[in-house]
């Protein structure tokens, strides 16, 4: 049993690099929600259930699931609509991020590894080459759109989640070794949303979550608490 967990449950641990056996100090509801879903599922392990926790890296890269509201994607998209590379906080957060496609990866590479090698055990995805402060990121952007500029407002202050994460414990158990690097996936959306035509409608709707879910509930797909009523008129 593969569970989608996160980098987040190590919350603020600063510059550091945090192994899996850091202490976790979620600081978001999504990232407590991460952490009780770990002890509850390995409270369940025995030789017949098998949950392996895979704590992510925050992704990026193209999708056919595309999400827009996750870092790199969103500062690549806002750079090809708006022609700058727009950063809310003071850019000193520590983020670390990883493809889609290795994450991907990594859960195949799980799949087929010897149980007793794998069993409630957590493993960090990504790789420390994506160890990136958010102005490092956006540098990346910059560097990857052509004609933007970078814009480092600060008007949400200083974000309290960072950190730097060790990889290395997946690379020596599981022989996973994560391939895209930030600048290429920058270079990769960039190209893929030039080429599909990418609008400000999809990329501020549809692809960006809060805002469809928003647009569900008012067309009456879903209810208050996000249950569907109804199937979507283009289904």
């Amino acid at each position: 049993f593969l569970y989608a967990s996160t980098c987040s449950v190590y919350g603020a641990a600063g510059a550091d690099l945090v192994t899996e056996d850091a202490p976790l100090r979620p600081i978001t509801p999504y990232a407590e929600s991460k952490v009780r879903v770990e002890d509850d599922v390995a409270a369940l392990a025995d030789d017949n259930f098998v949950p392996v926790f895979l704590r992510n890296a925050t992704a990026f890269g193209f999708s056919p699931r595309l999400r827009a509201d996750i870092v790199l994607n969103n500062l690549v998209g806002y750079a090809v609509l708006t022609g700058e590379v727009k950063v809310l906080s003071d850019g000193t957060p520590w983020r670390p991020l990883v493809h889609a496609a290795d994450i991907a990866a990594a859960f195949a590479t799980c799949l087929t590894a010897p149980a007793a090698d794998i069993s409630c055990r957590a493993f960090n995805i990504g790789t420390e080459v994506n160890n990136l402060t958010v102005a490092e990121i956006a540098a990346s952007v910059v560097d990857a759109v052509p004609g933007s500029r970078l814009l480092i407002t600060g008007e949400n202050g200083a974000d309290p989640r960072s950190y730097r994460v060790d990889f290395s414990y997946a690379r020596a158990v599981l022989g996973f070794e994560a391939q895209w690097t930030v600048p290429a996936g920058a270079a990769e959306l960039y190209t893929e949303y030039t080429a599909r035509g990418l609008t400000a409608d999809a990329f501020f709707r549809r692809y960006t979550r809060l805002p469809h879910l928003q647009g569900l509930c008012d067309s009456g797909v879903l209810d208050a608490q996000l249950r569907r009523i109804s199937a979507p008129a283009s289904a």
